[in-house]
This record gives C-alpha cells, sequence and structure tokens, in this order.
C-alpha cells in the first residue's frame, strides 16, 4: 500500500510541476500545443518504435491479439456500462457521460506508474511491452472507431484515415520489423537516439498532463456534480472491480492480471476534450470529468493495487 500510494504521489508531484508552469504562464497555450504535437507526433511513437525492438523476444513470446481483444473488452464494458447508468436519464451529456467511461489514460499514466512501481529490468520492460500491444487497439479504438461510435452524427460516414495515427504507425513498424526478423538492419547509432528522445515521454507527459489539468474550467462544475460522481464511481471503481472479479474467477493472477484491472482503473484519458471538442460536443464536462478522476485516483488506484496484492495477484 505505502509503495503503490507513494508511486502515485510522485506521478502527482511531477504533474502538479506543470500545472504550475501553466498558471505561472511559463508554459502558454501555444508551447502547450507544441508540446503536446511533440509528444504524439513523436516522442511517444519513438518510445513505442525503441521499447519494442528493444524487447522484441518478448514481443514474439506475447501474442497481439490477446492485448487487442482486452483493449476492445475494456472499450465495451465501459461503453455499455455508460449506457445502462444513462438509459433513460433526461441529462443531455449522454455522449460525453460514455465517453469518460469508455476511454481512459491508458499510455501515459500506466507507463509513468511501470516506471516508478517495478524496478529497471526485465519486469519493467515486460509490462511495458503489454501497454504498447495493448496501445494498438486501444489507439484505433479511441481516435477512430470507439469516438466515431459514441459521438457519430445522423448521416456520417466513417473515415479510414483516422485508424492511422502516429502512435499506431510506430507500434506497426516495430512489429513489422520484429516479425520479418528484419532488426538487424537498424542500426544501434539510429535506436540509440531514438530511444533517447522516447524516454522523454515519461516527463513531458506528466508535465502536459498537469498544464491541461490546469486549463480545465472548473466554474459551475456543481451543476453536474451527481453526474461527475457517479462517473468516478462507475470508472474508477466499479468497472476495475468487475475485472478484478473475473480474473479471479479465472485464476489469472499473473502480471497480465495486473495489467488488465491497472488499465481499466485508469482515470479517463486526458486527450478526451480535444476529441470532445472535434466531435462539437460538450468538452467542458469532459475536462471536468477528466479533472476529478485524475484527483480520486490517487486513492483508488493505490487502494485497488493493494487489493490485487491481498487477493495473491503477481507483481514479480
Amino acid at each position: 500500500m505505502q509503495s503503490v500510494s507513494l508511486t502515485v504521489i510522485k506521478l502527482l508531484l511531477i504533474a502538479l510541476f506543470g500545472f504550475y508552469l501553466y498558471k505561472r504562464k511559463v508554459i502558454t497555450d501555444q508551447a502547450l500545443g507544441v508540446l503536446t504535437a511533440l509528444v504524439i507526433n513523436f516522442t511517444f511513437p519513438f518510445l513505442i518504435f525503441s521499447r519494442l525492438i528493444g524487447s522484441s523476444q518478448i514481443v514474439l513470446s506475447s501474442s497481439l491479439w490477446v492485448f487487442i481483444l482486452i483493449a476492445i473488452l475494456i472499450f465495451l464494458v465501459g461503453y455499455f456500462l455508460g449506457l445502462i447508468v444513462s438509459w433513460g436519464k433526461s441529462h443531455k451529456l449522454k455522449e460525453e457521460f460514455i465517453s469518460a467511461i469508455s476511454f481512459q489514460n491508458g499510455g501515459y499514466l500506466p507507463i509513468s506508474i511501470a516506471f516508478f512501481l517495478f524496478p529497471a529490468g526485465g519486469l519493467r520492460e515486460k509490462f511495458l511491452v503489454y501497454i504498447f500491444l495493448y496501445l494498438l487497439g486501444y489507439n484505433v479504438i479511441m481516435w477512430s472507431l470507439g469516438s466515431f461510435l459514441i459521438f457519430r452524427k445522423k448521416k456520417e460516414a466513417f473515415r479510414f484515415q483516422s485508424l492511422f495515427t502516429p502512435p499506431v504507425l510506430g507500434i506497426v513498424l516495430a512489429l513489422l520489423f520484429i516479425y520479418t526478423k528484419t532488426i538487424g538492419f537498424i542500426p544501434k547509432t539510429l535506436l540509440d537516439p531514438l530511444q533517447m528522445v522516447g524516454d522523454t515521454s515519461f516527463v513531458l507527459s506528466l508535465i502536459i498532463l498537469g498544464c491541461w489539468l490546469a486549463k480545465i474550467k472548473l466554474e459551475g462544475f456543481t451543476k453536474q456534480l451527481m453526474l461527475i460522481f457517479e462517473l468516478g464511481l462507475l470508472k474508477l471503481l466499479l468497472m476495475p472491480l468487475l475485472f478484478m472479479v473475473g480474473l479471479v474467477y479465472f485464476k489469472l493472477f499473473s502480471l497480465l492480471g495486473v495489467f488488465i484491472v491497472l488499465e481499466a482503473a485508469m482515470p479517463s484519458a486526458v486527450s478526451l476534450p480535444i476529441i470532445a471538442n472535434l466531435r462539437g460536443a460538450d468538452s467542458e464536462f469532459v475536462s471536468q470529468g477528466v479533472f476529478f478522476t485524475h484527483l480520486l485516483s490517487i486513492i483508488t488506484i493505490p487502494l485497488l493495487l493493494s487489493l490485487m496484492q491481498v487477493l495473491g495477484f503477481s507483481f514479480l
């Protein structure tokens, strides 16, 4: 419990540094846009590519389709929970509410937690590979198929090009080299700089998270307090507990089980307000949901991980 809490507190301190920098206008909106674009388009894809290449044996021993199915399953559980809870209610934020449950901080936060939770070495690398393989399906769902399903307007056609984002391309390119056994053609003089740039994603993503949280307008949030409370209850407790019960039933206490519960326990995705804004939805409510689920996750994530330790889930 103590080590898990310290892990989350360390992450929070870095995010609070980003919060401070934005509030003090050291990082402006323009600078934040540049940093966000840098992480999404370059450092994060470089991180994924270099880590997957460096852990090719773990990748070959893991089933890609298992992680794609896990991504689909976590999305669908959140999606249907949102639908069930919203059924018959008159509020106008159903799409936003469902999206905040369906899409979690599936990359930056789990990666950072793994960085602090596990010692350097094989276990951390294995957990990171799990995350990267999971992100292939997750990114396609969040930025394309899933957001289209939730926010779809009448007669709106699906755009095939929306499937291809830089993180997805980084995963696909790395897997192409791994499965065709052509890793040897990648010179170390190129791979090492890619990894160095990619590793900056750990800190940059948390600083960006703090900046985005600082941007959120909290005025009038009391009007939606019950809805936000429902969101937090479903997203941070009920959803991971459902997965935990299922894993206990199937006796999946391995590191993979820890990974599944951790992903299900993550707060709402930080980039969700961007998606909501692009889709013409209420980005203010989504931003409030992102803020409060991240705030509450400081308590819920350590509790859930501690519960897994008690139940016998393996962190080794």
